[in-house]
């Protein structure tokens, strides 16, 4: 086996797998990198055929990054393996006598770290003095949301890998907490890439430099918000379904959309006639589009507050319009 060519490593962030290839004269090796658990990847080490020649391989890794497993692949009964993992921070394994005709798992190691960190590996071939560097990124996750069953885990992440929606702090993400309207409008901001904000402040409740203010002013610009008169938009209050509905229509109107709807769709709700006369087409349109779904038991719930979690669904609904 000659000396190591070139690696490329990309990574997974939601259950996915990675692949790349690690060229060499006399083979070719396969890094497969995937997130297996919360703060837990799994990395495979594949060779081709020719590649599967008597060999060893040493992995070193940072000692901050914790080996839950190293398991070897080959077939016992197939040729002679040799796995090592004696020394903190380094695993070596060694093969011989081992015929394949095809790509084969060589060897796969687990590993714990800390979310959102990534770390330096190696790859060397000691015999003919390969050497390449190997980056291991542990996905960030939130400490509220750990579970793959959960509903909304795949939609949290993917708002948040597309820096549309962040958590509270403390590593939280809050996926049940009402979202208030300066964050809506906010992640409406951030959906059009924050663009420069021209316009004055129209509302008196909006302080400037505050967090907001900017996404607040552009929104305003834009039509997309109205506020409640007065000067006032109440930045910190719990948005309603029916008020989302109505951001994101005339959002989507911004964007050039199309502005009919069919006020009929609401009819399908038991309580379809509740919604605010004001909210009636946005919401129809939020229906129709399935930006809005109804709640369990066949209801819309137009007043009622909506979580983080629900938002952020309705965000990736929203990106799957036509």
């Amino acid at each position: 086996m000659k000396k190591l060519c070139s690696v490329l490593l990309a990574f997974v962030l939601v259950f996915g797998l990675s692949t790349a290839a690690l060229a060499a004269d006399g083979g070719a090796f396969t890094v497969e990198v995937q997130e297996t658990g919360v703060n837990v990847i799994t990395v495979t080490i594949c060779a081709d055929a020719a590649g599967l020649k008597n060999s060893r391989m040493v992995f070193t890794y940072p000692e901050d990054l914790t080996l839950v497993s190293a398991n070897p692949l080959l077939p016992g009964e197939a040729g002679i393996s040799d796995l090592d993992i004696s020394q903190k921070g380094t695993v070596s394994y060694a093969w011989a006598a081992y015929e394949a005709q095809k790509e084969t798992p060589l060897l796969e190691l687990t590993f714990r770290g800390v979310g959102g960190v990534i770390y330096a590996a190696t790859l060397e071939t000691p015999e003919n003095g390969g050497s390449q560097s190997v980056s291991l990124k542990v996905p960030y996750r939130f400490r509220d949301v750990e579970d793959p069953q959960k509903w909304y885990y795949s939609t949290v992440y993917s708002v948040y890998d597309q820096g549309l929606m962040q958590g509270v702090g403390d590593d939280l993400f809050a996926p049940n907490n009402t979202l208030n309207r300066a964050t809506v409008v906010t992640v409406l901001y951030r959906l059009v890439g924050c663009p420069q904000v021209s316009g004055s402040n129209p509302f008196t409740d909006v302080p400037e430099g505050a967090w907001y203010t900017d996404a607040v002013n552009w929104a305003s610009e834009a039509g997309v918000v109205k506020g409640y008169g007065n000067g006032i938009f109440a930045p910190g209050r719990a948005v309603s379904r029916q008020e989302l509905a109505a951001m994101f229509y005339r959002f989507w109107q911004y964007q050039g959309g199309d502005g009919q709807t069919s006020a009929g769709v609401l009819q399908d709700f038991l309580d379809g006639d509740s919604v605010s006369a004001w909210a009636v087409d946005a919401m129809a349109w939020a229906v129709e589009h399935q930006v809005i779904r109804g709640m369990t038991g066949g209801i819309l719930e137009p007043r009622g507050g909506a979580t983080r979690a629900q938002v952020a669904q309705i965000l990736l609904n929203y990106q799957n319009v036509k």
